[in-house]
């Protein structure tokens, strides 16, 4: 599919009629929800991601989407996404037009990671939580379908050496978890093309 092809309108068409499935929890794994957040920036779409902060526990230092722990008080999977949302970059729920959910992800840390996918209101002013969020970019999502942002990094951990797919934008490296939420999310757009 050419990039130019995909639009706004095309995720959120071919995202929402993806939201009839449901899917279950699979393991014992932490729970965990995130926000995967499409906007229209520089006139291309776009998908909303953060650098964590370098004193966080998990996952620090690296480029992430919104979203944090389910906590008991939340009403579901998707209420722990908006809710992180609010919290690490002030946008209010009613700001966000949640589209779909997504496959859940592992992480390699021990998370199960539930991604809902949606859009966040034109010009929403982000307040960043500075204890949580070091930077907030606006990744073009043509990023993630071109070769040339492609990469392979190695990670070895605890002995045991992987091979993973990564994407470069600008001076960034998305890889891990948030870089196989994108992909997932951006398969379902270009098999249904």
């Amino acid at each position: 599919m050419n990039t130019k092809t995909l639009t706004i309108n095309r995720l959120e068409t071919t995202l929402r009629s993806y939201s009839g499935k449901q899917h279950e929890a699979e393991g014992s794994s932490p729970p965990a929800a995130v926000s995967v957040l499409f906007n229209i920036t520089n006139g291309e779409p776009c998908v909303v991601m953060i650098k964590r902060a370098e004193t966080l526990r998990h996952h620090s230092g690296q480029w992430a989407f919104p979203g944090g722990m389910i906590e008991e008080s939340d009403d579901s999977a998707m209420h722990a996404a908006l809710r992180e949302t609010n919290e690490e970059l002030g946008i209010a729920s009613s700001d966000i037009d949640i589209w779909c959910q997504m496959p859940p992800v592992d992480t390699s840390t021990g998370f199960e990671v539930w991604p809902y996918a949606g859009r966040v209101a034109d010009g929403i002013e982000l307040t960043p939580e500075e204890a949580e969020v070091a930077e907030v970019v606006n990744v073009p999502v043509r990023v993630f379908i071109e070769e040339v942002s492609k990469r392979t990094i190695t990670v070895v951990r605890q002995g045991t050496t992987r091979k993973l797919t990564a994407y470069a934008y600008e001076d960034r490296i998305i890889w891990g978890a948030s870089a196989r939420i994108i992909a997932n999310t951006i398969n379902i757009v270009m098999n249904a093309a």
